[in-house]
């Protein structure tokens, strides 16, 4: 064989691959005009009203001012439902008593008589806080205030601390009426 139809034979092959490579492909792809899917019956419809600038025009109401909705042929008063939800969620709200907050402790000690003069310090210098004793024996414990937020409860604890050094703020359960009452920042 000679050098040229060798080659030949080896660029011929290359050639087609090249010009193989080269072409359009065809590959099926799904078109937006093949997709056929009836949606009409899950589209908002809108009741075009014409808007009057002079009189005012009698209009039939519609089903948002009648406040009904109308699903699968059954007319749903909207209002009717919401209100016992709110109703429900309402009295919910109103059982809750309680909620996490902060008090300020006092004193902690074996002495029932500090106790007693640290929950009478707070009548004296805070009537807008309630003094808590509770005694576990033998520790009497003394808190004060109900406050829903931190940073009320060091306005007061400043204070505080200048007859009663060790006291802290604690988290616990306070009263939420009390934590209303209690203003936001010590005078």
């Amino acid at each position: 064989m000679s050098l040229k139809k060798k080659i030949f034979l080896f660029v011929l092959p290359l050639g087609f691959l090249a010009i193989s490579g080269c072409s359009k492909k065809s590959t099926m792809s799904a078109s937006s005009a093949d997709y056929r899917e009836d949606l009409s019956s899950v589209r908002p419809r809108f009741e075009y009203v014409e808007p009057s600038f002079g009189k005012k025009a009698e209009s039939k109401p519609t089903a948002v001012e009648n406040n009904t909705k109308v699903a699968n042929g059954k007319t749903l008063n909207v209002n009717k439902r919401l209100q016992t939800v709110l109703d429900t969620l309402s009295q919910q709200n109103k059982a809750i008593k309680f909620i996490s907050g902060f008090r300020i402790q006092l004193y902690v000690g074996n002495v029932r008589q500090e106790a007693d003069n640290a929950k009478a310090y707070i009548y004296q210098l805070f009537p807008d806080l309630s003094p808590y004793v509770s005694y576990s024996q033998p520790t009497y414990r003394v808190k004060a205030g109900d406050f829903m937020y931190r940073s009320d409860a060091e306005h007061y604890l400043e204070q505080i601390r200048g007859q009663y050094s060790s006291a802290v703020i604690l988290a616990d359960r306070v009263d939420i009426k009390r934590s209303m009452m209690v203003r936001a920042s010590a005078e």
